[in-house]
């Protein structure tokens, strides 16, 4: 079983079909860019992997708390709430291959688990394709279900519409040639985040529909194809402004885009937007009050507010990126990132016979089978005014630093550290 982190990505894989299907001008722009992640990308897929392994060896998700997991670029403690939501898509992906099983048929038979596919067949002008997380297949019904998990608690993905379900549904059509399929099903499970239809929400539809959507997916392609196509001659003639406008479209889809940092369509949006409310921005003041809207001027604000703040962060951490590989900012520097406070290896017996010879009680010392924090045990030992075994266990503590922030010079009393690539290389004049 390949490890998740280590996956690639077709040119045109599932997980971006809404973005380039919504701007044709995307997968150009990004194309060159590397693969990047963030700790909550890094999150879901430890818990994807959780998933895949229990269905594939019939365990369950709560085996794996207190091990360790690790991403792209973060690891992971397993704790109760990655296993929980591992266990929620496993336990409904185990029901439905039990339900949809006829008489004397392995439920497991049935259960495809990250299924590769490819789009190969249908001849698209660049590699296309992706893993559907399980696919069920109901020979009575005729029915053919993608689940697909999502460990994200923030963005709510909705299911009704949703283009990567699509693909994953043409995709477990195309995979599986031999099913007899009148009816395809496509369910998102989302155990962190609510939503109105419940965190496990489906949508069905028809063979044909899905045929009819694939022309238009096929169609989208081909737009991208053009815009590549016309990129190269805008930069060979430098009009990249006519290009931008052409082809670019910022929207919701700009969320996870690899360019968002710099895409002039996404920042014209998100300045559009915010413009509304500053009259200066080398200068920026308030030109509006929240109390002087009304509630359905607030809602679209709301709305660009979302957009404004996501672009911000994408801008934010593209230049703390280009920061830690030495790139000089004008007024900001390169902070250390403060670290949660821990025991040090090897001291957990020693601290917790210090906090027992104070008279704390065992309950109070451990988190079975863990030993409590250095935090929660000096608040236990304050409570008995044990201030000598306070000052025992101060050295058994520490608070490491996993990283860096970049912040405005003049706003920070940290002292500012060398970027991370001249911690390793000496900078020659």
């Amino acid at each position: 079983m390949a490890k998740h982190a280590a996956r690639d990505h077709a040119t045109w894989s599932a997980s971006a079909t809404d973005r380039n299907w919504q701007c044709s001008g995307a997968l150009a722009i990004t194309r060159d860019l590397p693969e990047s992640t963030n700790e909550a990308a890094d999150w879901g897929t430890c818990a994807h992997e959780i998933a895949e392994i229990c269905l594939r060896e019939g365990r369950q998700a709560d085996e794996f708390i207190g091990t360790v997991r690790r991403g792209k670029k973060y690891e992971f403690e397993v704790d109760e709430e990655m296993a929980e939501t591992a266990q929620i898509f496993v336990d409904y992906c185990r029901k439905k291959a039990i339900d949809s099983a006829a008489k004397g048929v392995n439920p497991a038979s049935i259960l495809q688990v990250e299924q590769k596919f490819t789009l190969d067949s249908l001849e698209p002008p660049f590699d296309a394709g992706g893993t559907a997380d399980a696919v069920i297949y109901c020979a009575d019904q005729r029915l053919l279900e993608v689940v697909d998990l999502k460990g994200g608690r923030g963005v709510i993905v909705e299911v009704k519409g949703n283009p990567q379900l699509r693909t994953y549904a043409l995709g477990a059509m195309l995979a599986n040639p031999g099913l007899k399929v009148a009816r395809i099903k496509v369910t998102i499970v989302q155990p962190r985040a609510g939503h109105k239809d419940g965190r496990i929400r489906s949508e069905t539809f028809d063979v044909a529909d899905l045929i009819e959507w694939t022309t238009e997916l096929v169609a989208a392609m081909h737009r991208s194809v053009e815009a590549a196509e016309a990129l190269q001659a805008a930069q060979a003639s430098g009009n990249l402004a006519g290009w931008y406008s052409q082809y670019l479209t910022a929207g919701d889809h700009c969320k996870f885009c690899k360019a968002a940092a710099f895409c002039p369509a996404l920042e014209q949006k998100a300045l559009d937007a915010a413009g509304v409310w500053f009259d200066d921005f080398d200068q920026p003041r308030l030109s509006n009050t929240p109390d002087m809207l009304s509630p359905e001027r607030a809602a679209q604000l709301l709305d660009a507010a979302d957009m404004i703040s996501d672009w911000i962060n994408a801008v934010r951490a593209y230049w703390h990126e280009q920061a830690e590989t030495g790139v000089e900012i004008p007024n900001y520097v390169l902070v250390p990132k403060q670290g949660r406070e821990k025991w040090n290896d090897g001291v957990d017996a020693k601290a917790a016979k210090i906090a027992e010879g104070a008279g704390v009680p065992s309950a109070k010392i451990y988190n079975d089978p863990k030993l409590r924090t250095p935090k929660q045990i000096r608040a236990e030992l304050a409570k008995l005014k044990a201030t000598e075994a306070i000052a025992e266990i101060s050295g058994l503590s520490s608070a490491p630093s996993n990283g860096t922030n970049l912040v405005r010079a003049d706003k920070t009393a940290r002292q500012a550290v060398a970027p991370a690539v001249h911690q390793h290389f000496d900078i020659l004049d």
